[in-house]
C-alpha cells in the first residue's frame, strides 16, 4: 500500500498499464482504489480496452467494471492486494524518474472511448461507449458472440443506450449464428450487421429462412420476423434519429432553431417497417407458401420476441405509430395475394388464410368460406368505393403505396378481394386457373370482348370433361353469379361481376352451347325447355340447337350413326326434336344423318388415301354428285338402286341441293316434290351408265323403260302445268339417248337392237329440238345395224333352205321338189314383216301427224276417214310394197316395228307442233 501511495502520477499509469497487459485485475483493482487521483474513470477503462490481452475471458473482468461504475473499490481489503502482487511490495516503476514515465505514458496512445464510425450514440457514459467498443474488440479478435454477451448482459440495466445495442444487433445475431441456423455458418461480424440498413438488414435476416430447401418447413419466416427482424427494428428509432443528428449537424447553413424543429419532427423517428413489408411482398412472387405461413405466424409489428433482455419493453413507440404499422402491415397482405403470379389450389386457400389474417389485423368482418353460396356478399362494397379504384392500383409498385384504395385494408376492399377470391376458385374449379391480379382486372376493368374470351376459355374446358353432365344446373348458377355477385334481380346496381358486361341473353346461350357441346342433354332440355319460365325464347333455343347439331357433325370423322360425331349428333337430335317439331332446320338435319348414314355402307374416297368424312358432304356444292363416286368405286353398286334413289331423296330433304335463283331457302312441298324428282333421274342416269360401263345393257335398259318418266307423263307435266318456273328435263331423254347408242355386238340378238330401237325412241319423244338431229342420227345408224341384221340372218336362213332343199330323200335333182313349191310357214314371213322402214318413212308418217295435230280444222272428214284408214293399216307397209300390203291383211296382225314407228312419228308430230304453237291432240280433245 505503501508503494502504490508513493509512485508518482505517470508511475502509476504504467503501473496500470503493466497491471493491465498482465491481465491481473485483482492489482488494477488495489491500484485504482490507492490511486483513484491517477487513475480516473475514464482513463482506466482506456487502460482496458488498449491493453487487455486478446482472449481473455470477459468474466474475469466484468466485477471489476462493477465496481468501478459503482465507485465501491476503496472498500478493497489490503490482502487482496498483497494475494495479487505476491509477497514482494515493490512496483516496476518506483525507481522510474518521473521525466521518463511521463514521456512514456505519453507514448502510450491509449484508445479512445468514443467511435465516430460507430452506429450507436456517441453521448453515452464512458461505462456503456467501453463496452460497445470492447465487444467490437472481442468480434473482431475471436470471433465469438457469446464472448461478447458474456461481458454485456451484466450490464444490460446499466444503459439504455447499451439495451437498444444489445436487442438491435447482438440478440439477432445471437439467434441467427447460434440458435436457429448454427449449421450455416456466421452471417456477419458486428461491425458489418451495424452498417447494414433497411432492406440488406432485413435481407440478411430472412434470407436463411426464406432459402430453406425442405418444402414442409415454411414456418421459420415467421419465426424469424418475430424473432430476428422485430428485435432489429426495435433500434431503428435510435438508428434514424442518429442520422438525423448527423445530417443536421452537416448542414451548416441551417440556423439553431431549425436544426431543432429538424430534429423534433416526430414522424422522422417513428420506426420504418417499409423494407420489412417490401420483403414479404417480394417473398409472395417466389415463394407464396412461405409467405403464407409467415402472415400465420407473425401478427405484425407489435408481435416481437424480445427474449429476457426485453422482458418488460413495449412492443412500439406509442399506440399511434403501433395502429400505422399494423396497417401498412396488413395492407402488405392484400398486396401479396394480388401481385402472386400462381393460380393453382394451394395458392387461393393460402390467399383465403391470409385474407383472414388482414381482416383481423384491420379488425374488420372475417370473409365467409370460400364454398358458400348463401346470401350475397357484394353488399358490403359501395359503389363509390367501387368508382375510385382504376387498373393503375394493380400494378407492383402501387400495391403498397399509402394511398392504394384497392389495398389499404378496409370492409371494402376485404369484401372485394373476397369475391376476387371466390370467383379464382369457381374458375380453377372449372379448369381456366387465374391469378388474382388478373381476375381482379377481368373484374373491374377488363371490356366486353376480354371477358367474353375468358367465358369461351372457361366452358371450353368444361365441355371437355363428359363426366360433370349432372352437375350444370349447378355450374349455371355459378356461371351467372359471376355475372352479378348474386345481387337480386331488379336492383337498380349494374352487374360488377367477371362477365358482368356480357348480355345475360348471350351469357345463356353460351351455356346452353356448352351443356349442348359437353352431351349434357338433360340437363338442357331441363333448363331451356318444358316450362313456362324459359331463360331464352324458343327460337333462340332451337337455332342454337341446330347450330350446335351442325358444328358436332362436321367434327365427326366416320359416317356411321352409331359412332363419333354422327352418333353425338343424332343423340342431340333425339333429346330436342321433340320440343321443337316446327323447325325445319331440325328436320333438314335428320335427313343429313339419315343420308350420312347411308353412305357409310359404301366405301367412298374423295382424294387418294384421304377417308371420306361427313363434312364432305356438305362442303359438296353438289352431293347428288357424290352418288356417282360411289357407283364407281363400289361394284355392281348400280343394281341396288332403291338404297341410292333413298340417299338422293334425303339429300334433298336436307336442304343441301342447290337452289335456282327464284326458288326460296324453304322451298314448298311442290318444289320439294320436283327437286325430289330430278334428283331422282339424275340418280337413274347414273345408275344406266355405270350399268354401261360394266356392259350390262339389260339392266340399262330396263332402269331407262321403268324407272325414268314416260313421254305422256312428261307432257302432261308439260301441258297441265301453268307454272313457268319448272325445271326442264335434261336427264331422261340423255340417259335413254346413253343407253340407245350403246354399241351392241354383230352377234347381238335382234331382240337388243329392237331396245335400242325403243330407247332412241324415248329419247326423240323426250328430247328438245336441238338435240334432235344427235338422236336421229343415232336411230339411223341403229337402223341401219337392224337392216344388215335382218338380211344376214335372210341370208342365212334362204341358204340352208336350198341345202336343205338338195338333201331330200327320193329327189333326183330333176326339177323342183314339192318341198320347194310348198307355201311358207307364217313364221318365215317375220323377216319380211321385220323388215326396217326408213327414215324418210318415219319422217313422211311424222308429217301426216303434223297435219293433223297443226290444222285440226282442215277436211274434218276427210281427216277422220284417213285417220280410221290409217289404224287399220301400219304406216310402215308403205316402205314394203303393194304385194307385202295384201299378205298383212290375209295375215290380220299388226307389227311390233310398227307399233314402235308409230309412238316415234306421232311423238314427234307432237313435239314438233309443241315447238311451233300447235294445239295439242289432247287440247283438241
Amino acid at each position: 500500500m505503501e508503494g502504490f501511495s508513493a509512485l508518482s502520477s505517470a508511475n502509476t499509469v504504467l503501473e496500470a498499464v503493466r497491471f493491465a497487459a498482465d491481465a491481473n485485475i485483482p492489482a488494477l483493482s488495489q491500484l485504482v482504489a490507492q490511486r483513484f487521483d491517477a487513475l480516473n474513470f475514464e482513463t482506466t477503462l482506456q487502460i482496458l480496452l488498449t491493453y487487455l490481452p486478446e482472449g481473455l475471458e470477459p468474466s474475469s473482468y466484468t466485477d471489476f467494471l462493477k465496481q468501478l461504475a459503482q465507485e465501491s473499490l476503496a472498500n478493497q481489503n489490503v490482502n487482496a492486494y498483497d494475494d495479487a502482487i505476491g509477497t514482494s511490495h515493490t512496483t516496476s516503476f518506483q525507481d522510474l524518474p518521473e521525466d521518463e514515465a511521463r514521456r512514456r505514458v505519453k507514448r502510450l496512445r491509449l484508445a479512445t472511448l468514443r467511435d465516430q464510425q460507430a452506429y450507436y450514440d456517441q453521448n453515452a457514459d464512458p461505462l456503456t461507449l467501453f463496452l460497445l467498443r470492447q465487444a467490437h474488440r472481442i468480434d473482431v479478435e475471436s470471433g465469438s458472440l457469446e464472448a461478447v454477451a458474456q461481458l454485456l448482459e451484466p450490464f444490460i440495466d446499466h444503459s439504455e443506450v447499451l439495451r437498444t445495442w444489445m436487442i438491435s444487433y447482438l440478440l439477432p445475431l445471437l439467434r441467427l449464428d447460434y440458435e436457429y441456423y448454427p449449421h450455416s455458418g456466421p452471417s456477419h461480424s458486428l461491425g458489418e450487421f451495424e452498417k447494414l440498413d433497411g432492406g440488406l438488414a432485413v435481407q440478411s435476416l430472412l434470407s436463411k429462412g426464406a432459402q430453406r430447401k425442405d418444402p414442409g418447413d415454411t414456418q421459420d419466416v415467421g419465426r424469424d420476423l418475430k424473432a430476428l427482424v422485430g428485435p432489429w427494428m426495435y433500434g431503428d428509432s435510435a438508428r434514424k434519429r442518429r442520422k438525423l443528428g448527423v445530417r443536421s449537424r452537416r448542414k451548416s447553413s441551417l440556423s439553431t432553431a431549425q436544426k431543432e424543429a429538424h430534429l423534433a419532427k416526430p414522424e422522422e423517428a417513428k420506426a420504418d417497417w417499409s423494407p420489412v413489408n417490401e420483403w414479404l411482398l417480394d417473398l409472395s412472387l417466389r415463394d407464396f407458401q412461405r409467405s403464407v405461413d409467415a402472415f400465420k405466424e407473425w401478427n405484425g409489428p407489435g408481435d416481437v420476441d424480445y427474449g429476457e433482455w426485453g422482458s418488460d419493453i413495449h412492443p412500439m413507440g406509442g399506440d399511434e405509430e403501433l395502429e400505422s404499422a399494423t396497417r401498412s402491415y396488413a395492407q402488405t397482405g392484400l398486396a401479396a395475394v394480388y401481385a402472386t403470379g400462381a393460380g393453382s389450389l394451394e395458392t387461393i386457400i393460402g390467399s383465403h388464410a391470409m385474407l383472414i389474417e388482414v381482416a383481423n389485423l384491420a379488425n374488420v368482418d372475417v370473409p365467409p368460406d370460400l364454398k358458400r353460396t348463401g346470401d350475397p356478399i357484394a353488399s358490403g362494397i359501395s359503389r363509390d368505393f367501387l368508382n375510385r379504384l382504376s387498373p393503375a392500383q394493380l400494378l407492383y409498385n402501387a400495391l403498397l403505396r399509402p394511398g392504394n384504395t384497392l389495398t389499404t385494408p378496409t370492409q371494402s376492399s376485404v369484401n372485394l378481394f373476397n369475391i376476387v377470391l371466390s370467383s379464382c376458385y369457381k374458375l380453377f374449379h372449372f379448369g381456366n386457373g387465374k391469378t388474382c391480379k388478373e381476375v381482379a382486372h377481368l373484374l373491374l376493368f377488363a371490356h366486353e370482348e376480354e371477358q367474353r374470351v375468358e367465358l369461351r376459355k372457361t366452358l371450353y374446358t368444361l365441355k371437355g370433361d363428359k363426366t360433370n353432365k349432372e352437375v350444370w344446373p349447378s355450374i349455371r348458377k355459378q356461371f351467372l353469379w359471376m355475372r352479378n355477385w348474386e345481387l337480386p334481380h331488379g336492383t337498380e346496381d349494374e352487374p360488377r361481376g367477371i362477365f358482368s358486361r356480357i348480355p345475360k341473353f348471350e351469357l345463356e346461350v353460351e351455356l346452353l352451347r356448352a351443356m349442348l357441346e359437353g352431351e349434357a342433354y338433360v340437363a338442357a332440355v331441363n333448363i331451356y325447355c318444358g316450362h313456362s319460365d324459359l331463360p331464352l325464347p324458343v327460337s333462340t333455343v332451337g337455332s342454337t340447337v341446330a347450330s350446335a347439331l351442325l358444328a358436332t357433325y362436321d367434327a365427326a370423322s366416320n359416317c356411321r350413326r352409331d359412332i363419333g360425331g354422327v352418333r353425338k349428333a343424332s343423340e342431340m337430335l333425339g333429346a330436342f326434336r321433340n320440343h321443337f317439331p316446327d323447325i325445319e332446320s331440325l328436320t333438314e338435319i335428320n335427313a343429313l344423318l339419315t343420308a350420312t348414314d347411308t353412305v357409310s355402307h359404301y366405301s367412298l374416297t374423295l382424294e387418294r388415301g384421304v377417308p371420306f368424312q361427313p363434312v364432305n358432304i356438305r362442303a359438296s356444292k353438289d352431293p347428288v354428285s357424290l352418288i356417282g363416286r360411289i357407283l364407281s368405286q363400289n361394284e355392281h353398286s348400280y343394281t341396288h338402286l332403291d338404297p341410292l334413289l333413298e340417299l338422293g331423296r334425303q339429300l334433298v330433304l336436307a336442304g343441301l341441293v342447290q337452289q335456282t335463283d327464284n326458288v326460296s331457302s324453304h322451298p314448298s312441298a311442290t318444289q320439294l316434290d320436283l327437286q325430289i324428282t330430278a334428283a331422282r333421274q339424275r340418280i337413274t342416269k347414273m345408275a344406266i351408265e355405270s350399268a354401261l360401263e360394266n356392259d350390262d345393257f339389260d339392266t340399262a335398259y330396263s332402269y331407262a323403260t321403268t324407272r325414268l318418266p314416260s313421254p305422256p307423263q312428261q307432257y302432261a307435266a308439260a301441258t297441265d302445268s301453268a307454272d313457268s318456273t319448272l325445271p326442264q328435263d335434261d336427264i331422261s331423254w340423255r340417259a335413254a339417248f346413253e343407253a340407245g347408242r350403246f354399241p351392241i355386238e354383230s352377234s347381238t340378238s335382234l331382240r337388243a337392237i329392237e331396245q335400242r330401237l325403243e330407247l332412241l325412241s324415248q329419247a326423240l319423244l323426250l328430247a328438245p329440238s336441238p338435240a334432235l338431229s344427235d338422236v336421229l342420227a343415232a336411230w339411223q345408224q341403229c337402223e341401219k345395224e337392224m337392216n344388215a341384221k335382218i338380211a344376214r340372218e335372210a341370208a342365212e336362213e334362204e341358204h340352208w333352205d336350198r341345202k336343205g332343199d338338195g338333201q331330200i330323200p327320193g329327189s333326183f335333182g330333176t326339177g323342183p321338189s314339192s318341198a320347194s313349191k310348198k307355201p311358207r310357214d307364217p313364221s318365215r314371213h317375220a323377216l319380211v314383216e321385220e323388215a326396217p322402214i326408213g327414215l324418210f318413212d318415219v319422217a313422211r308418217g311424222a308429217a301426216n301427224a303434223l297435219s293433223r295435230s297443226a290444222f285440226p280444222l282442215r277436211g274434218t272428214q276427210k281427216g277422220e276417214a284417213t285417220s280410221a284408214k290409217a289404224a287399220q293399216r301400219p304406216l310402215s307397209t308403205t316402205s314394203l310394197g303393194s304385194s307385202d300390203e295384201g299378205e298383212m291383211g290375209a295375215q290380220g296382225r299388226v307389227r311390233k316395228r310398227d307399233m314402235v314407228s308409230n309412238m316415234v312419228t306421232g311423238g314427234l308430230a307432237s313435239g314438233i307442233g309443241w315447238v311451233i304453237g300447235a294445239p295439242t291432240v289432247i287440247q283438241q280433245d
